[in-house]
Order: structure tokens, then sequence, then C-alpha cells
């Protein structure tokens, strides 16, 4: 079976890197013939996104429309054409009816809240050329739909019978808890820079905290102008390489996220990534966090500033850290781990197929 995978940024980005990039090697092994496309390599993708360049939309736009086109006339060669997040970062008119004429069997995966807006939008006067309602066309017309969390399956089966629960997972021979216990009593965000504002809710709490080290990687910190009233901090760049490594230096690791639609899209990574690690996580109350943490059991919620300083503060007991990150280790290698997770995708590849 040739299957082409069509993800909207190059591998870098965790979304594709999760919802395709890892499953890769297991599905070639197991007779899949696996074609990975992206319009940006990721040279460009790193010039034209991250902190400072979000004037480049048009540049971006640019170089993502005619490569996409010709991935898509490309299609027909394939057996099952896979479709990450969206067609393209704007919903240019037509390029869905384009893309299921061009497809025997065509499969969407969403994780991301993107049928509410495009990631980036055109602007006057190109915005004519934009169809907001392409992403519930591609739902209803694929053959299947895999779902990142229970919110975006419940929204794609409102159009669409052929819907899967398919949670983002984590590579838990990857993550794995740090050999040694951090330095110090580190509390830890990770993340990049286009999701620095979700640290907004604790951020008062991160104020007020004392004799703590707070380590925050890939934030930026124009986004974060209380961060100078933290007591003791560094904010560190973030690399794929080194991202284990920077996990396993946390004591405890912060999710919190502003209670909006978009947010109920995200697929809680962060927190499958402390638990991996046996970190404890504190996060919100909200969206897909709901779904993995129980509350004083694998972690830990917090819904105000002094939820969020208390949630912390108890996690300076080491007892109580070991207890939460040894049952969040557990929760993800018995639900989120590519090891279960790569099997049910090479199995309903083939029964879409």
């Amino acid at each position: 079976m040739r299957v082409l995978f069509l993800t909207l940024y190059p591998n870098i980005a965790a979304s594709p890197r999760l919802r395709v990039g890892q499953f890769i090697p297991y599905l070639s092994e197991n007779g899949i013939e696996c074609t990975v496309r992206c319009p940006l390599t990721e040279l460009e993708f790193r010039r034209l996104t991250g902190p400072g360049r979000a004037a480049r939309p048009f540049w971006y736009h640019l170089r993502e429309t005619p490569r996409r086109i010709a991935q898509i006339l490309s299609a027909g060669r394939y057996d099952v054409v896979f479709v990450q997040k969206a067609i393209m970062t704007a919903y240019l008119r037509g390029l869905d009816g384009l893309l299921r004429r061009k497809s025997r069997r065509l499969v969407y995966d969403i994780d991301d809240a993107v049928h509410l807006a495009p990631p980036h939008p055109l602007n006057n006067p190109w915005s004519k050329l934009e169809d907001r309602a392409q992403i519930v066309n591609l739902i209803k017309s694929a053959d299947l739909v895999l779902a990142g969390n229970a919110w975006l399956a419940a929204a794609a089966r409102e159009v669409c019978a052929k819907v899967e629960l398919f949670p983002t997972v984590v590579d838990t021979d990857k993550y794995v808890p740090a050999p040694t216990p951090p330095d110090c009593y580190r509390v830890g965000w990770i993340g990049n820079s286009s999701t620095t504002v979700c640290l907004d809710p604790a951020a008062n709490a991160l104020v007020a905290l004392q004799n703590a080290h707070i380590c925050l990687v890939g934030a930026d910190t124009d986004r974060i102008p209380w961060l100078r009233r933290v007591d003791a901090y560094e904010v560190r760049r973030w690399s794929l390489k080194r991202e284990v490594d920077e996990l396993q230096r946390f004591s405890v690791g912060l999710m919190p996220q502003p209670q909006t639609e978009w947010m109920r899209g995200k697929c809680a990574l962060k927190a499958l990534q402390y638990m991996a690690c046996g970190i404890p996580c504190v996060a919100s109350p909200f969206g897909a966090a709901l779904d993995i943490i129980r509350d004083g059991e694998n972690g830990l919620f917090a819904d105000s500033t002094d939820a969020w300083l208390d949630a912390v503060n108890r996690l300076r007991d080491p007892a109580l850290r070991r207890r939460l990150g040894e049952a969040g280790r557990e929760t993800v290698l018995s639900r989120y781990s590519l090891k279960q997770a790569a099997p049910r995708l090479l199995e309903l590849l083939r029964e879409v197929a």
C-alpha cells in the first residue's frame, strides 16, 4: 500500500512530528510505502515563523501554495492520502474539492481547532479567495477522520460518521524519567513561541512563588512581561535534540491554558511529555487535560492563582512528586504510548484502503 502524507508543517513542528513522523518507521516496517510531503522546508519554516516574524504570511503563502497544489496533483499515484491538520495554512477556495477528486481514499487527521479558523488567514483583498468552511467540507468528504481529542471527535461526528478518536501519543522509550533528580526545585514549562500566552493563567502564581527556580523552554519573553517580576527564572531555547534533557531538569511541569474554544482543540502534549518522564503535571482543568489527568492521582489541577500556588508548593514534597510522577507515567504507558498507537494506525490505514 502506498500512502501520501501531506503535513502542514515540516517535522520540526510538534504536530506533524507526533501525528505523522513518529509513525513512519513502524508503518514502513509493516509494508506501507510512506511518502511525506510538506509545502515548506525546515529552513524556510524557521525563517518565516517564530518570534518577531508574524508579519511574513505573504511570503509564507507564496512558497506554500504552488508546492501544495503540485503535491495534490500527484495524489492519484497513491492508495491513500493522509492530510494532517489542514491542506494549507490559508483555506484557498477549491483545494478541498481538487484533493478529493485526486485521492482514491482520503484520511483527514485533526489535532487542533482548525475548523474554527485557518492558522494563517489571508488578508484583504485576498481574503475573498478563502473558504472558511474548507475543514468542515474536508471532514464531510473524508473516508476516515482521526481526531486528536474527544472534543474534536464530537465536532467531526456532527458531519461525518467515519470518525475515530486517535489521541496524540509519545514514544515512551524516548520520554523517560531522569536518571538522577533535578539539582534544585525547578518548576518548568515547555512549548513554542506561539503558545507562550498559555502561561498567563499561572502568571500571578509564578510571580508570587518563593524559593523555586522557574524554567521556561521555548517561550517568547516579549509575550510575558510579568516574567521580570519572578524571583528566579531562566528562559531556554527549545531544540528537538535537547527536548528530553530539558524536561528531565524539571521537578514539576506546568500546563496552564486559557479557556477558549481554540484551546479546546489542543491535545495536551505538554502533560503527556511531563508524565512520560515521571514529572508531576499541574494543569488547567480544561480540554484534553480532563481526559488524561485525575486530580490527586496522576497529576493536579489548578484554576486560580491560589490554586496554582498551592499545587506547586504542595509538590515540594518529594514523596508526593514521586507518587504522582509514577502514576502519570503509568497513564501514558497504558493509554498514550506510541507502542500501542502505531499498530492501531496501521490497522486503520489497511481498513480504509
